[in-house]
């Protein structure tokens, strides 16, 4: 007895249905699959550039830390500088902000007072950088302005910056500023016959090794 015309054909379609249907299952899957695997990839770099910021955080510091304490600072302190936004002529306004901070445990943090400072309120602070880098400077020797007010507040007696540099050596990229809140413990190092000269020197010597791991941390990102 032959098949009618209309079952054959129904059994045609079915074939055909499922063999698209099963085509269509794989390649869903096969994307699926393949999907999972590109995002354990991505979390993978993701995962691995997460650590290397944050050793690198975690070296810049350690150095930080070895310099107050070898310059017997109060407080070291890191600045980068930044834009923070433009006025209304299109031109950047400029800012500095702390990023890094070791200070004694007797001494306050100023790390959060002292974010998205506008540079124009500072400008003793840049002729400072520019003409004694590393020099280590009595604040009452400096004239009435809002960065000697700055360091009262802080109660800083000493102070000396030191300028960081990008990768080219010649665009600024910040500045580190070690802070000692008395007379105390530079008395001491000069007791013990390390000239202030020496002393400076050393200062200008750690800031490199910082600058050093700042720009490698920044070229990594």
């Amino acid at each position: 007895m032959s098949t009618p015309d209309f079952v054959t054909n129904f059994k045609e379609f079915a074939t055909t249905f499922g063999e698209l249907l099963g085509t269509l299952i794989i390649g869903v899957v096969i994307g699926v699959v393949g999907a999972i695997r590109k995002r354990k990839w991505h979390i993978g770099i993701s995962t691995k550039q997460s650590k290397m910021f944050a050793e690198q955080h975690s070296r810049i510091h350690e150095l930080l830390t070895e310099l107050r304490l070898v310059a017997r600072a109060s407080r070291a302190l890191i600045f980068q500088f930044h834009n923070g936004g433009s006025f209304a002529d299109g031109t950047s306004i400029k800012r500095f902000s702390v990023t890094h901070e070791s200070n004694d445990s007797t001494i306050s943090s100023i790390l959060l007072e002292s974010q998205d400072v506008l540079l124009t309120r500072y400008m003793d602070l840049v002729r400072i950088l520019d003409e004694t880098p590393n020099k280590i400077l009595r604040v009452s020797s400096l004239p009435p302005s809002a960065f000697r007010s700055s360091l009262e507040i802080n109660n800083v007696q000493h102070f000396s910056m030191s300028p960081l540099k990008c990768f080219d050596g010649l665009t600024p990229l910040g500045f580190v500023c070690c802070q000692w809140c008395s007379d105390e413990e530079l008395d001491q190092i000069e007791a013990e016959g390390v000239s202030e000269r020496t002393l400076e020197e050393v200062i200008a010597n750690s800031v490199s090794q910082i600058n050093s791991h700042i720009v490698t941390k920044a070229g990594k990102k």
